[in-house]
């Protein structure tokens, strides 16, 4: 009696897609095989750390979704009712900064190459 009790308020959760910083995503919760409504999901941006922080994402609809845009990548506990989920947030895209250094790379090396292998004159 006491495991089905226990087993009956275990929630599943799930996401739609990988979660990515800034890119809104679609976490789901699941409770015996059917979609848990109602439930409250929050998020734990890196869990365990001196700078974590809990954020409330919603109460999940009649589907068992609820819409979340991650601010940040990293380690994120997701949790609903009992059930917590570690999932790692990745990264949307490449910082600007990164983008101008690899070009400015690219470029001073092609300049070294068309420069800098010129066969010399032997005297």
């Amino acid at each position: 009696m006491i495991f089905t009790w226990c087993a009956a308020a275990l929630a599943d959760v799930g996401f739609e897609s990988p979660p990515h910083d800034a890119v809104e995503t679609v976490v789901t919760v699941v409770r015996d095989g059917e979609p848990a409504a109602g439930e409250t999901v929050r998020v734990v941006v890196r869990p365990g750390l001196a700078g974590s922080r809990e954020l409330a994402v919603g109460i999940t609809d009649g589907r068992g979704r609820v819409r979340w845009t991650p601010e940040a990548s990293g380690l994120t506990e997701v949790r609903a009712g009992s059930e917590r989920v570690r999932v790692l947030v990745a990264a949307s895209g490449v910082p600007a900064t990164t983008s101008v250094l690899l070009t400015v790379l690219t470029l001073l090396t092609l300049g070294y190459l068309v420069v800098g292998f010129r066969p010399r004159a032997r005297p």
